[in-house]
């Protein structure tokens, strides 16, 4: 510690009593003294200044350097605002005989000067407007803190009545100082909380293009009596970026599709559709499979600015005679599951997805299905399934349990495959979707 004047020369020291308000209300050569009787401390960045609980017994004036006030709560520790030099500190504590409310750090190196609270209390009792100037220094605070109580009272009724205006968050821009972190970390969570309902309006717009777009099995009129067709999706998210599709083309023929389109949420719902769209036309129009699919790629890939793509696996099944044809493009083979209960993997060849490339050649394959064949088509949400150890279940997993479910009822069979992957997970969280669609040839077809 050293003497005020060895810190400071006379002029220094007015200009220092000009500069904080509080002194203004003393006489100067009052001031001068006050703070001519105090003691002149340095603190190293990071040093204490003010300890938060300690008694009140002092106030430092910061002559050079900046501060941090740091708050102790019982969740840690909350940053309350900086305070540069010039600046009076700790005064109120000292009148108000309360102990210290927060801590007071050296942000930078500081030099202050220390005025003991018996000096301080000594100006007030012979200057009554500097008391009132420390007293109305406590009233404006308590004053602008009910302010802000009640800005973030109304903002947080509006933003649980949903009815919050980003306009609010102006009134943000400019908080108190001692609000500083807080009104901070206030109009992050507003934001968050907007952004987050926002994104739940589009998820919900996403899921109603999303189930707009899934067909029914009372689209199947004619197919009825020769093929049963059961499809189950159920998302990882909000919003998943699978699709699958059944429909008839002809009066022998109906499309089974099952792909995954890159991408989540509006984007990835509207190529879902735009994808559904273009397969159910080009295929309506175009007799040879693997044309319809260069048409269809064409189609998705023209202007494609965000360059998103579809897996699709496509099968034509003439459901009188069993013949199928069948088209991968970058997805996922189906399985047949032979009424004998034989297990085949279908076979392909390998395509490039939709969309990906303007012009690509897609090569076709056909096979037959025969009374009671079974037809899986699936997504890789059911091979990419992990455990809590990491495992995946693979497509040796997959291949089991659907050799286990040949006696069951085909309603019933996509429901056993999901529980599979669950049981399997064993409460691990899942990042891909899981769809399904199961092709059921009835005894009925026509030999």
């Amino acid at each position: 510690m050293c003497r005020v004047m060895e810190l400071l020369d006379k002029t220094q020291l007015s200009a220092l009593i000009r500069r904080i308000e509080t002194f203004t209300h003393l006489p100067e050569s009052v001031a001068a003294d006050l703070l001519a009787g105090g003691t002149c401390v340095e603190f190293a960045e990071g040093e204490l200044l003010i300890r938060q609980g300690d008694e009140s017994l002092f106030a430092l004036v910061l002559v050079d350097g900046v501060a941090d006030v740091i708050v102790e709560t019982k969740y840690g520790a909350a940053h309350l605002a900086a305070i540069n030099a010039p600046a009076l500190v700790g005064d109120i504590g000292v009148f108000t005989l309360v102990s210290r409310t927060a801590s007071i750090f050296a942000k930078t190196s500081v030099r202050a000067i220390r005025i003991e609270g018996r000096a301080l209390h000594h100006a007030g009792e012979q200057n009554p407007r500097f008391l009132s100037a420390i007293l109305a220094q406590l009233g404006h605070r308590l004053e602008t803190f009910n302010k802000a109580i009640g800005f973030y009272s109304h903002a947080l009724s509006a933003l649980r009545l949903d009815e919050f205006n980003m306009a609010l968050l102006d009134d943000l821009m400019n908080p108190l100082p001692e609000l500083a972190d807080f009104s901070r970390s206030f109009r992050q969570l507003a934001e968050q909380i907007t952004i987050q309902r926002a994104h739940r309006a589009e998820m919900a717009s996403a899921q109603a293009i999303q189930r707009a777009m899934l067909p029914t099995r009372n689209m199947l009129n004619r197919s009825q009596a020769f093929v049963t067709i059961h499809a189950e999706m159920r998302a990882a998210r909000d919003v998943g970026g699978d699709l699958y599709d059944f429909f008839e083309i002809d009066e022998d023929r109906l499309v089974i599709t099952i792909g995954d389109v890159c991408g989540k949420g509006i984007p990835a719902a509207l190529f879902m559709a735009m994808t559904q769209t273009v397969m159910r036309y080009v295929l309506r129009h175009e007799n040879n499979l693997e044309a319809a699919i260069a048409a269809a790629n064409v189609l998705l890939a023209t202007d494609n600015r965000e360059s998103m793509y579809a897996t699709l696996f496509c099968a034509v099944v003439n459901f009188r005679t069993g013949d199928l044809q069948y088209c991968g493009c970058g997805h996922d083979f189906p399985l047949i599951l032979r009424s004998d209960g034989d297990l085949e993997a279908v076979s392909s060849s390998e395509n490039l997805p939709l969309g990906l490339k303007l012009r690509a050649d897609f090569r076709g394959n056909t096979t037959v299905l025969r009374h009671d064949d079974r037809l899986l088509l699936f997504t890789d949400g059911f091979t990419d399934a992990t455990n809590t150890n990491g495992e995946r279940f693979g497509s040796k997993r997959l291949s089991d349990a659907v050799k286990l479910l040949n006696g069951v009822d085909s309603q019933h069979v996509i429901g056993r495959l999901i529980g599979a992957i669950d049981k399997f997970a064993d409460g691990a969280q899942q990042f891909d979707d899981l769809t399904a669609v199961l092709l059921t040839m009835s005894t009925e077809l026509r030999d």
